[in-house]
């Protein structure tokens, strides 16, 4: 009998891999966070190591939240 939780899992990484293909990695690894991947996963999916993953999705949650801050103040 098929393991349908593994099945659901292959289907999502080739759905992650096919709406991430021509994003750059950091915007992948953002994106790929946000909708439930763990880092790991996101390293396998992005041929990452977990590390540079997790720098990549703090980095660009700074960036956001700086330019947030800075469109709130006017600038």
């Amino acid at each position: 009998m098929p393991d349908d939780a593994s099945d659901i899992g292959k289907i999502a990484n080739l759905l992650a891999l096919m709406v991430t293909q021509d994003m750059a990695r950091s915007t992948a690894a953002t994106t790929l966070q946000a909708c439930g991947f763990s880092y790991r996963e996101i390293a396998g999916l992005t041929g990452s190591a977990e590390n540079s993953v997790r720098a990549m999705v703090s980095s660009a949650k700074k960036k956001a939240s700086t330019e947030k801050a800075m469109k709130e103040i006017g600038g």
